[in-house]
């Protein structure tokens, strides 16, 4: 008797098949019938019982007890261009797409992405500071009752700013042997799948680590030192990480870029390990450090190969004409690669899938069909979550310059003010900013070095100062000379 295949949806076939498509393709089941003509069979069964009613007048079932199945289906679809275009649509589209094979290589650190972004470009975090507290006193409150006080909320914007599509050929010939043995339909479906997806998810993967180096390059990460690397360093190291760890649960403005005031439990906090360090380290001690059993902790725990291990050629032609790319030098990749550890809240990194496409069209010039695969996505991250990079070696702020160190500004207008920081082992280089000397209130600065005078301002200079926020020994300042209008 033909053993027929079970009828299965299209996700079935990937849990079923996509694990028997190499590794099994020699094993017999009970009947004699080899695990690969069972599951190239399902997907042939499965495109033929969501195709459209014209496919199935022509196309029988496939029965994998059968050698000459595959190539009887083979050959009427070859005959018919109609069919060929369906069969090749349904096996990429509804296939394909979800196909895990054992060659498609897979972005270790995906779940720290957000999710599919199903409308719109542009997020919004909002971000509400704790409230200030305030004396209660009877005597003023009758005069203080209507006053307002306006809330701390503070928003970033998180833009659409990653559109790649990947593009694979497949000739009239490949498809007419893939009907040639059963393995030919799981060969063909690698063919297209694995160079695409397994390009799209290593450029993610790559442009994720990109972003992170640099976000520690440009000093925008909190640094904690650590002990020098060793196995016999390993449980001082540990012992840093948890006292950083434990600190975190605590509201605290040290551990964000924005300074706000906020905590991380301990299941949100993600410690990402360089595999060197991780084979020196005793997972079971790490995962007491984060009071969690270790089985609990492995979903806390993402490995890379290295924090300085950037694939800068592929980074090139990846943002080639994206200038808000800055490629990273070999001897920043150097400093990178000795970094052992870095912790972020689980929301540091603000990454969504805005749009994905998996389409096709045939050149009937040519004889040939092209397979394209679009991706678009939102590749940011948080300025009030917590962070930390761990370094062997003491960070340190070395110089802070405030430019322009003169200017002159009119009544009413504004200067934008910028500040150099120079500092060693990634020491961040955010920096406050004040303004004193002035007689109005509404003569400010703020956090980014927006400079305001006010229309109503009567002193004659004003005295700007940008002080480091992780060494406050270390500061500069301009003096800025206030002009009437004429």
């Amino acid at each position: 008797m033909p053993i027929k295949p079970e009828k299965v949806t299209m996700n079935t076939v990937t849990a079923n098949a996509a694990r028997q498509y190499r590794a099994e393709a020699t094993n017999m089941n009970l009947d004699g019938v080899s695990n690969m003509r069972l599951a190239t069979a399902q997907i042939l069964n499965t495109i033929r019982d969501n195709a459209s009613a014209n496919y199935r007048d022509y196309i029988p079932e496939a029965d994998p007890a059968s050698q000459a199945s595959v190539r009887q289906i083979g050959g009427i679809i070859m005959n018919y261009p109609a069919l060929q275009n369906e069969f090749l649509s349904a096996l990429m589209n509804r296939i394909g797409r979800v196909l895990i094979t054992s060659k498609v290589f897979y972005n270790p650190w995906s779940g720290l992405k957000k999710g599919l972004l199903e409308f719109g470009e542009t997020v919004e975090e909002i971000f509400v500071n704790i409230a200030k507290p305030f004396q209660f006193d009877p005597a003023v409150a009758e005069t203080d009752v209507f006053k307002r006080e306006i809330p701390d909320v503070r928003a970033a914007f998180h833009i659409l700013n990653y559109q790649k599509f990947y593009k694979a050929t497949i000739s009239n010939d490949q498809l007419r042997q893939a009907f040639l043995s059963w393995q030919g339909i799981t060969d063909l479906i690698a063919k297209i799948v694995d160079s695409m997806y397994t390009g799209a998810n290593y450029d993610e993967f790559l442009t994720m680590k990109y972003m992170l180096a640099r976000n520690i390059l440009q000093g925008r990460m909190n640094v904690t030192e650590v002990a020098p690397v060793t196995a016999d360093n390993a449980k001082t190291i540990v012992s840093t990480i948890k006292g950083v760890s434990n600190v975190w649960e605590f509201p605290s403005t040290n551990y964000n870029l924005s300074g706000v005031t906020t905590q991380t439990e301990k299941r949100d906090q993600i410690i990402l390990l360089n595999a060197k360090f991780d084979a020196v380290i005793d997972v079971e001690v790490l995962a007491v450090a984060f009071n969690m059993e270790k089985a609990e902790f492995m979903g806390n725990r993402i490995l890379v190969d290295s924090f300085g291990a950037l694939d800068t050629a592929r980074l090139n032609i990846l943002f080639k004409d994206d200038p808000n790319y800055v490629p990273i030098s070999s001897d920043e990749l150097t400093a990178l690669d000795a970094i052992p550890a870095v912790m972020v809240d689980r929301d540091w990194f603000m990454i969504f899938d805005n749009f994905y496409n998996f389409t096709e069209n045939y050149n009937g010039q040519g004889l040939y069909w092209n397979y394209f695969y679009h991706t678009w996505k939102t590749f940011s991250v948080s300025p009030f979550a917590n962070n930390t990079v761990y370094v062997a070696g003491a960070p340190t702020v070395t110089s802070v310059t405030v430019t322009p160190a003169t200017a002159t500004v009119v009544k009413g207008q504004n200067l934008k003010m910028t500040a150099n920081v120079v500092t060693t082992n990634f020491a961040p280089k955010s920096v406050n900013w004040t303004v004193t000397g002035g007689n109005d209130a509404a003569t400010t600065i703020d956090i980014y070095g927006n400079l305001h005078v006010s229309e109503n301002e009567t002193a004659a200079s004003l005295t700007v100062t940008a002080t480091s926020t992780f060494d406050d020994s270390k500061s500069n300042t301009a003096t800025i000379t206030v002009s009437t209008p004429e």
